[in-house]
């Protein structure tokens, strides 16, 4: 859900945004009236936070403007204006709510959720779609009465996608209303999350979050199906754990063999996640600063793993990341830029030099949102320059009956 705050007070506005991201919502701020309008009136918010007193243009006016333009969309009035006479101005010119300063933030987040829920989307506090329940208020999600654990982000899309069980979505809607980014700015990155609940990994190696976002994607019906896909009917018993799986235990312990000078010095760690075996490769081994191509000297190491890679037909999602430091060279202008410029030269290396099977293959750019390491020191920061890539399994290779393989141009973009 994401909701456009329009308050000139910084501080006001950076505590109202933090409460609200923690509750997994998109939040924009606007501490001036004119910007506040133009993005008001060109983006799709789910909900508008409004002062009155703003600067260059004021609240009231904003408030006219909007139920012109967007007659449906809820505003909520946060003001220091008290007197009646404001309250029932505002709430005569269109606005759905009318909350005064001083507030408790409980209560506002209490007066955003009865808004949403007034409005097409629903705002239970509780989300359902078959056996796949989400809390809202306690952020956690169950399945069969099971607990899984998920990122905030991993959170924040499933919910997305419960909210809007049964209408079409796109790439460009889950990217403005969960990443809070412009669709050009990061267009692979929901293709990752989707890979989750496709045929790119076998049905009993599946992570936790593949089988919750599934159900989810079973109702929304707006991704082509794909082969293998996990049943709504499978159960958390019956998805093992990573460590659990032989063949990527066997993986890990080639690897280990195969880069143990590189690991020695810290250019290379190995780990499991959820969703698999993690092969880590650090910046300071593999890449120049700001750059995305390989280093020639760090080739080696690369062939060696991209050699057992390809001989085992894993699945491999290819995820770029970097530390909270801003860059901007001639080549790239964000961290959102190199870091999937980074993924996506692996792929290119995976399937043009080493011969993987670009079906097998997915790549995104997450900057700096998934550190492993504290960004405080140079050493935390050392260790979130890294690309990682994540193997899910061995690759099936077989569609479902009456689906056909996806398009390999798009997996390896």
């Amino acid at each position: 859900m994401r909701i456009l705050i329009a308050e000139d007070d910084s501080s006001l506005a950076s505590f109202v945004k933090k409460g609200l991201d923690a509750e997994h919502y998109a939040v924009d701020v606007s501490n001036d009236g004119e910007q506040a309008r133009a993005m008001a009136g060109e983006f799709d918010y789910d909900l508008v936070v409004l002062d009155l007193n703003l600067p260059r243009l004021d609240g009231v006016t904003i408030l006219r403007y909007l139920r012109t333009r967007k007659p449906s969309m809820p505003i909520l009035v946060l003001t220091g204006r008290t007197k009646v006479e404001d309250r029932v101005q505002c709430l005569d010119l269109g606005a759905d709510d009318y909350l005064s300063k001083p507030f408790s933030f409980s209560e506002l987040s209490a007066r955003i959720r009865a808004l949403l829920r007034r409005c097409h989307l629903p705002a239970e506090s509780v989300l359902t779609v078959a056996d796949l329940k989400l809390d809202r208020v306690e952020r956690k999600v169950e399945r069969a009465g099971r607990r899984i654990d998920l990122t905030g982000k991993e959170f924040a899309l499933l919910e997305y996608l419960m909210r809007n069980a049964g209408r079409r979505i796109t790439r460009a809607m889950i990217i403005e209303h969960v990443w809070n980014l412009s669709f050009d700015t990061c267009t692979n990155v929901v293709d990752v999350y989707v890979n989750y609940s496709t045929a790119q990994v076998d049905r009993k190696k599946v992570s936790q979050l593949s089988a919750a976002i599934q159900v989810a994607f079973q109702q929304l019906g707006p991704y082509p199906a794909a082969a293998g896909q996990v049943p709504a009917e499978v159960s958390q018993a019956a998805l093992p754990a990573p460590e659990e799986i032989p063949d990527l235990a066997a993986l890990r312990k080639e690897l280990g063999q195969a880069l143990a000078p590189e690991i020695s010095r810290g250019e290379v760690t190995l780990r499991t996640g959820h969703d698999g075996l993690i092969i880590s490769l650090k910046e300071a081994g593999f890449f120049d600063s700001g750059s995305a191509g390989v280093k020639a000297a760090s080739e080696p190491a690369f062939s060696r793993m991209a050699r057992l890679l390809a001989e085992g037909k894993y699945n491999i999602r290819i995820e770029g990341h970097t530390d909270n430091v801003r860059i901007h060279n001639a080549q790239y202008s964000s961290n959102w830029e190199l870091s999937t410029a980074r993924s996506t030269e692996m792929i290119r290396l995976l399937v043009m030099k080493y011969g993987l099977d670009p079906q097998r293959l997915s790549a995104s750019g997450y900057a700096e949102y998934h550190p492993v390491a504290p960004n405080s020191t140079e050493a935390g920061r050392a260790l979130n320059r890294r690309v990682d890539l994540v193997v899910i399994g061995r690759h099936q290779g077989i569609p479902a009956p009456g689906v056909s393989p996806p398009d390999s141009r798009e997996n390896a973009r």
